[in-house]
């Protein structure tokens, strides 16, 4: 899995364990990220991300989610945006 985010996102990400997860401050950071990323590499981004990076929202293994908590009613929210892209419903 890779997460492309925010500094605070991508902080969070990293102290929930995810060891590829990056600040994006610049879409030339991401786009060289993307290059080395495996065609069935899990990639999680945020709303802002994919808005810097438009091409995110033409790949299938790309989840995007809100930039910050309100954006979720609740994590029956994630759990329905990560099912949609992998197909199957993962715990959270």
């Amino acid at each position: 899995m890779i997460v492309l985010g925010n500094p605070e996102f991508a902080l969070g990400m990293k102290l929930a364990g995810v060891k590829e997860s990056y600040a994006i401050k610049k879409r030339e950071d991401a786009l060289e990220i993307m290059k080395n990323a495996g065609a069935d590499d899990f990639i999680i981004v945020n709303n802002s991300i994919t808005e810097l990076v438009p091409e995110l929202k033409e790949m299938a293994n790309v989840v995007s989610v809100p930039d910050s908590a309100e954006g979720f009613g609740s994590i029956d929210d994630l759990k329905d945006i990560i099912k949609s892209v992998v197909g199957i419903e993962l715990e959270v």
